[in-house]
């Protein structure tokens, strides 16, 4: 911190455009926090929340695997470690406090952009676990702040999952260079603006991917792709987790987060060849956005379709991910049952909104689709467009864009009467209701 600010009162006197990029350490092992820190939380640990996840019983229907140190299943001795964990924050919090004063003192405050984010999460107990190392929330979620006066309003605050890889994006949009982004990221301007319409695809889901193998020597691996997990796709309150590889023996993970927000209730663990078609639909709805990630991430050199990226373990993710399927197929699937539309924004002289309904089959043979429509009394503010009527052949799916336009008055309107029919040869019509959030 001492060294920031030097370096802060160096890049103010000088008078010109500047970066500066501040690493702490903390919080992070050895968990040694200062001590008037640490009195404090000492004093309040036995008022702090430790997850009902820290009984792992329901490891037992995923990959992971508690901690070798009983310890990290104590309750006592998790609140303990929770102290210098808190500590550890607050003293990084006064440190960012000074930079900022310093800033503010200087009369930079409204030219400067600020972003506070960090590289992962703490496990604290949840899950049986500490540090990072998993897809459950605890370890995968970090902070994300952006702060530039006049520009960014005060207070705002999105609860659209985002991504670190667009971070860098976003400070080049927010200085004036976006022309000079070559990065795979995109800018969370569009968010904070509130100006994303998903002009030609969903932008409203993150993808991380962990490859739990190491360099060893002689240029070898450590480990191999048959364990763990390494995709995770969230998107809304739904989080997919699946391996590289479609002979993974492990369990496959989907997690309602809205209803079981301690991930302790895998979707898709001994009871994946039983799931219901709800179940089956929002599995098949995530790794098909997994899919179309990977063939935008893919590039002229095959980074998911090559096998070398993968040190040739496998067909290549695109191909792997596309075959891998733990729970049971079905002759018509789904994405949604209800399709709840985001916020609307203006585009050209209307607000609008484009959402995806996806429909698949994974059963052999051939699904007939005679015809996709709406109804209802407000569908005239909707309109469909892409895949409308034709074949699915199995192992395939197709996308259908749906568009809602409005001149502003129905804004306000959270439940419309309109729907989407889907009428197909595999018995009874599908009804989806459209809804605005």
């Amino acid at each position: 911190a001492t060294s920031s600010m030097h370096a802060l009162d160096r890049l103010i006197s000088e008078n010109k455009p500047w970066s500066l990029v501040v690493s702490f350490h903390n919080p992070h092992p050895p968990m040694v926090a200062a001590g008037k820190y640490f009195d404090k939380y000492w004093d309040l640990k036995e008022d702090f929340c430790v997850p009902p996840s820290i009984d792992t019983t329901h490891l037992e229907e995923t990959p992971d695997k508690p901690d070798k140190n009983p310890k990290i299943q104590n309750v006592d001795a998790v609140k303990e470690w929770m102290v210098s964990y808190y500590a550890m924050v607050e003293e990084v919090d006064e440190h960012i406090g000074r930079l900022l004063r310093k800033l503010d003192e200087s009369g930079l405050r409204k030219k400067t952009l600020v972003v506070f984010t960090s590289d992962h999460g703490e496990s604290l107990g949840a899950h049986g676990k500490k540090g990072k190392g998993t897809f459950f929330e605890e370890a995968i979620r970090a902070p994300l702040m952006f702060r530039l006066p006049g520009v960014i309003p005060k207070g705002k605050e999105i609860n659209i999952p985002t991504s670190s890889i667009d971070v860098f994006s976003t400070v080049l949009d927010y200085t004036g260079h976006a022309v000079h982004d070559d990065s795979d990221g995109e800018s969370l301007r569009r968010f904070i603006d509130e100006s994303n319409v998903n002009p030609s695809h969903d932008h409203e889901y993150v993808v991380s991917e962990w490859d739990v193998r190491k360099p060893a020597k002689g240029g070898e691996l450590t480990n191999n792709l048959m364990r763990g997990a390494n995709f995770m796709v969230v998107k809304d309150n739904w989080k997919l987790v699946i391996p590289k590889l479609e002979s993974n023996l492990s369990y496959d993970q989907l997690y309602d987060l809205a209803r079981d927000p301690f991930e302790m209730n895998n979707l898709l663990g001994s009871n994946a060849k039983s799931a219901s078609k709800e179940i089956v639909g929002k599995a098949e709805h995530l790794k098909v956005l997994l899919y179309e990630w990977m063939n935008r991430m893919d590039g002229s050199k095959g980074l998911y379709s090559n096998p070398v990226f993968n040190a040739g373990e496998g067909r290549g993710d695109i191909t792997e991910v596309q075959l891998r399927r733990t729970w049971n197929s079905s002759p018509i699937w789904v994405s949604d049952t209800e399709l709840r539309f985001g916020k609307p924004s203006i585009w050209g002289s209307m607000y609008t909104r484009n959402e995806f309904l996806y429909i698949g089959r994974t059963t052999e043979g051939t699904l007939q689709v005679d015809k996709i429509s709406l109804e209802g009394t407000d569908s005239r503010l909707f309109e469909l467009s892409g895949f409308l009527k034709g074949y699915i052949g199995s192992e395939k799916h197709r996308r259908v864009k749906v568009t809602f336009r409005s001149s502003g008055n129905e804004l306000a309107t959270h439940f419309l009467d309109a729907r989407i029919r889907v009428s197909h040869s595999e018995g009874e019509d599908i009804i989806i209701n459209l809804h605005m959030l």
